[in-house]
């Protein structure tokens, strides 16, 4: 897995790429790239670093300078941080110079009390981080939009918990920041503003990233300024009653120094001389253990990338102060994160369990009514037909039984009241000629028609048979249905069937 750094300062955009193995974190890259103008987009900027870092995809953390931000530090009586984020456009209402609907705001937690707590909130103008947004698009895609300051000031704070009071001051070419670190927590920010015999007299100059103090003692005199300003807004800090304790006298127990101006030792003496405490430049590639090849080492800006590799190191926790949140988050999904996954995947575990459960209680049932249905049936077979000791299919074993019960079907004595089968037969018996040879092979009655089968000599013999029970006031209709010769069983016979429609009483 790799984090991209990303680190928007006044003169330069510095980047750092890192990769992650286990426990063990490689830097693959670092490059730092002027700003040319301070209207120009740093979106171009950034696509020319990423191009330069043959930067691939992963995580991505962009920090911000101060100098675009708004920091208001507030104290609120209350500590759940879903209420403070819901009350935190309303507080700033009347302190931030811009509309608080066009600005996107986050926090951190300073310090808390009993019944309320100290936040530090940052708030972003929601235009600026638009238009870095769509000049990034295809290019990089961060996944945090922090304050730098804040990120490297955690790391640290983090990094030598045995010491959690000290002052974080990055000295760039044409301006600081300062962070005061309390208890652990970055308590208060603030942008440092160069006097200008540093900015016109210009004691400092940095090329190639190295160092080098053009005058001495005006040096000395700007430092000297530049302290004093620092003294100045910690003392309003104080005064305005937000420190929380931690510190002797007002004054932090070590500043550490990062940025361009950080390196040798000239800046550090004279920081550590105004204030009379130890100053540190902490080598963050070696207090992090990174591994990295030769030429990486090679290229490496020292302090000047210090916050850019706390940035590359936050894109492995993503915690803290984030501006992409509201209309710039993430949209969310169903199975956005992994723990609306797992839970989808066990709702969907918990209504197929259900579902089971409910088809093997109905089968259950079913099972049930089955087995006592057929227990009633072999217990009505049995009352039938007492003489049967075994009973294997007691539905079909007692239609079979019922059927030969009743025999082969008999026509019935009477036919609708008077009609009566032997006064048929006999009106069919005397309407006959005698002079007609007639063999009856099947006569069938039911309650509407009457069907005679049989043979004779001749088709003419047929005919008069019909002729003759026509005539006949028993029967509606009387129609030859079939008359073939049959030669083969006997010659000269006509084989024949005849149906009378019976007439209604």
């Amino acid at each position: 897995m790799q984090s991209l750094g990303i680190d928007i300062g006044s003169s330069h955009i510095t980047g750092v790429v890192l990769e992650q193995r286990g426990r063990q974190l490689i830097m693959n890259g670092c490059g730092r790239l002027p700003v040319v103008d301070d209207h120009a987009d740093p979106a171009e900027t950034i696509s020319l670093l990423c191009r330069q870092l043959d930067w691939q995809g992963g995580a991505c953390v962009c920090g911000l300078p101060l100098s675009l931000l708004g920091v208001r530090n507030l104290n609120l009586p209350f500590q759940e941080t879903r209420k403070i984020a819901q009350i935190l456009p309303f507080e700033l209402e009347d302190q931030l110079l811009a509309p608080v609907e066009t600005l996107i705001t986050d926090f951190s937690l300073a310090r808390k009390s009993e019944g309320g707590a100290a936040i530090v909130s940052f708030s972003l103008a929601k235009d600026w981080l638009r238009a870095l947004l769509a000049g990034l698009h295809g290019v990089v895609a961060p996944d945090m939009v922090t304050p730098a300051m804040a990120s490297l000031a955690t790391h640290l704070a983090r990094q030598d918990k045995n010491r959690p009071n000290f002052l974080l001051v990055h000295v760039d070419l044409h301006g600081g920041s300062l962070v005061l670190v309390v208890d652990g927590q970055p308590v208060f920010f603030r942008r440092l503003v160069y006097p200008e015999e540093m900015i016109f007299r210009q004691p400092f100059r940095c090329e190639r990233n190295q160092l080098e103090v053009v005058d001495p003692d005006a040096a000395r005199e700007c430092i000297h300024l530049f302290c004093r300003s620092i003294e100045r807004d910690l003392d309003y800090f104080q005064v305005t009653g937000k420190e929380g304790g931690g510190m002797a006298g007002g004054l932090p127990e070590r500043i550490v120094l990062t940025g361009p101006l950080a390196q040798g030792t000239f800046v550090a003496d004279a920081v550590g001389t105004n204030f009379g405490l130890p100053v540190e430049c902490i080598d963050l590639v070696a207090a992090n253990a990174l591994s990295c090849s030769e030429e990486i080492r090679e290229q490496w800006l020292g302090p000047s990338c210090d916050r850019a590799l706390a940035l590359a190191m936050l894109g492995f926790k993503r915690a803290g102060v984030n501006f992409l949140r509201e209309e710039f988050g993430p949209q969310k999904t169903l199975f956005s994160s992994k723990k609306w996954l797992l839970a989808a995947a066990a709702a969907g575990c918990a209504l197929v369990l259900a579902l089971l459960g409910f088809l093997g209680y109905d089968y259950h049932q079913l099972q049930k009514r089955d087995a006592a249905l057929y227990q009633t049936m072999v217990t009505l077979y049995k009352q039938t037909f007492p003489e049967v000791t075994r009973v294997q299919d007691p539905l079909t074993e007692m239609q079979a039984r019922m059927k030969s019960m009743q025999g082969p079907a008999s026509p019935a004595l009477f036919l609708h009241e008077e009609k009566r089968v032997l006064s048929l037969l006999a009106d069919i018996s005397t309407r006959i000629p005698e002079a007609v040879a007639l063999q009856v092979n099947r006569l069938h009655i039911d309650h509407e028609s009457v069907t005679l089968k049989g043979a004779t000599d001749t088709f003419n013999a047929v005919q008069a048979i019909k002729s003759a029970l026509a005539a006949s006031s028993k029967f509606k209709t009387v129609q030859i249905v079939s008359a073939t010769a049959d030669k083969d069983k006997q010659k000269g016979a006509v084989r024949f069937e005849v149906q009378l429609q019976l007439e209604d009483l």
